[in-house]
């Protein structure tokens, strides 16, 4: 933007409301984002968790001839762990638009200035500030990109501190206690009064 700036002072007019607009864009991107990237999250664990289950119980799916079933639930949960996915896709795509049209403004802009002011800005400097505008738009991209990529793992190590915060541990007291001193010893069974019969 320094660059934009030396070569059209009067571009450097638009650069406060350049700020404030990719500020406001970033802001609707970030918190948009932030949202379907967790429930992007949510929506794949029941697909990770048919996964394992079916991994775990293939011998009892294909002895039971429940593949089909298994398959249809897994397109099934494919197909819901898409959608938020789809969105996420979508609101990049919004963001690489709206960035596009605010770096095509300030292009514009300078493109007025130069045809408006000829003889007073350099050839030199014009074209090193037209270079600078498609650089920004690219940079401003990563830039929006990365902060919201470093929000969102930052959500997730809260996630992960509240978890282990929160949930109960599995070590309950119980579990440490020794056991009785008439607890069996040996692997006898002895059965007192007991009737059974079969059917």
């Amino acid at each position: 933007m320094v660059f934009i700036g030396i070569a059209s002072k009067y571009a450097a007019i638009s650069f406060p409301a350049v700020i404030l607009a990719v500020y406001g864009i970033q802001k609707v991107y970030l918190r948009t984002s932030r949202q379907l990237r967790f429930l992007d999250l949510e929506a794949k664990a029941p697909l990770y968790s048919h996964f394992a289950d079916c991994l775990g119980g293939l011998v009892t799916l294909r002895a039971f001839g429940w593949q089909q079933a298994m398959e249809e639930r897994n397109h099934e949960l494919l197909d819901y762990s898409q959608r938020p996915f789809y969105l996420l896709y979508a609101i990049q795509r919004w963001l690489t638009l709206t960035l596009d049209l605010v770096v095509a403004g300030i292009a514009v802009l300078l493109i007025v200035l130069v045809v408006v002011l000829r003889g007073s800005m350099s050839a030199g400097y014009v074209g090193v500030a037209l270079l600078n505008v498609i650089l920004f738009s690219q940079s401003i991209k990563l830039l929006v990109t990365f902060w919201t990529n470093l929000e969102t793992h930052i959500g997730s190590i809260l996630r992960v501190k509240m978890f282990s915060e929160n949930v109960p541990s599995e070590n309950l007291p119980t579990e440490n206690d020794s056991l009785p001193p008439d607890w069996p010893s040996q692997g006898n069974i002895v059965f007192d009064s007991v009737s059974a019969e079969y059917r």
